[in-house]
């Protein structure tokens, strides 16, 4: 039986067809962020660069919005800010509303992850699960009631948000390293093993969920990737992490925006257009020297979090823009 942090729990099931019901809420713009993993600096620049828009975006927080942020007013910060949009539960806020000893940090990482970023994952969840914030009944019960996906229409473009795929919370079958085309430098950096995702298995989620675009978060590892269906384009963004850095050299996050809009962004780093709706990653520049500081001190050398975080933190991850931009999807000038 998997452990803690691998187990699958069945509360995490869900159903395409349980997106393709009517929209929560229209708009003209949408942000997508997944991921900010208790970074209140990421936070702040998500808020700021949406105030920069012609038009003021919805905001979708796709889960694991904590994590990293066991300082109790940091923890506020970013309950408070989260909650102030649309937010979505990731495994994460999942963990932090159940007591069960099985589910671990809840990521459900497939069996080729390393054991030890697996335990110290747990070891984080634990200690947030413990600290002051999470600790309130009522933070407990709003995290509990967050609901598991969104469906949001975009101009005239369904748009379907998951935190890990369309059948489970904390799926892992929209990896980078999982999905087909083989990206080999993907696979050969997590040790990808188990049956790839099929352009034919992210078509059949679309039809289902009666979606244009898959929004999603929780496997680390950003890209978008566009695919044809019966004339019309289809595509899946995976933003990676809001609140840390995705790609080798760099010191930002990534937020996905879907906008009526049709004009690329002067700052987005990948993107598309599907049929009048606009898709891109955004940075999220967020003031790298004070987060790290308070990473430091809430996670110093020897602790679990920076044993699975401080290098990215510092360096960035390891893949490059191109690596992210996959299908037809085109790169952008900003970096």
């Amino acid at each position: 039986m998997p452990g803690p942090g691998r187990s699958c729990p069945v509360a995490y099931r869900h159903r395409p067809e349980d997106l393709a019901g009517p929209a929560s809420f229209a708009c003209t713009t949408l942000y997508v962020v997944g991921g900010l993993y208790g970074n209140a600096h990421a936070l702040d620049a998500v808020l700021a660069r949406a105030e920069a828009e012609p038009v003021p975006p919805e905001i979708v927080f796709n889960g694991d919005f904590h994590y990293l942020d066991v300082d109790a007013d940091r923890f506020r910060t970013v309950e408070a800010g989260v909650h102030a949009h649309h937010a979505t539960q990731g495994n994460v806020e999942y963990a932090l509303t159940v007591d069960d000893d099985t589910v671990g940090c809840g990521c459900d990482y497939p069996d080729y992850v390393a054991e030890p970023v697996v335990a110290n994952s747990n070891l984080v969840v634990e200690r947030l699960r413990a600290s002051p914030g999470p600790a309130d009944p009522g933070v407990r019960g709003r995290l509990a009631q967050l609901p598991r996906h969104l469906t949001v229409a975009v101009g005239d473009r369904r748009v379907g948000i998951v935190h890990g795929d369309p059948e489970s919370l904390a799926g892992w079958r929209l990896a980078l390293e999982a999905v087909d085309p083989p990206d080999r430098d993907a696979r050969r950096h997590t040790a990808f093993a188990g049956p790839s995702t099929t352009e034919a298995q992210v078509v059949d989620w679309c039809r289902r969920a009666e979606v244009d675009a898959l929004c999603c978060t929780h496997t680390g590892l950003p890209f978008m990737q566009d695919h044809e269906h019966e004339g019309r384009r289809l595509v899946v963004a995976n933003n990676g992490c809001a609140g840390l850095p995705n790609f080798a050299g760099t010191r930002f996050g990534l937020l996905t925006r879907v906008s009526a809009d049709p004009r690329p962004p002067g700052d987005g780093l990948y993107g598309i257009t599907l049929a009048g709706v606009r898709v891109d990653a955004l940075p999220v520049r967020y003031d790298h020297d004070r987060w790290h500081a308070e990473f430091l001190r809430s996670w110093p050398p020897g602790s679990p979090a920076h044993a699975n975080y401080a290098a990215r933190i510092e360096g960035g991850a390891w893949p490059t823009v191109d690596h992210a931009a996959r299908g037809t999807v085109a790169a952008g000038r900003a970096r």
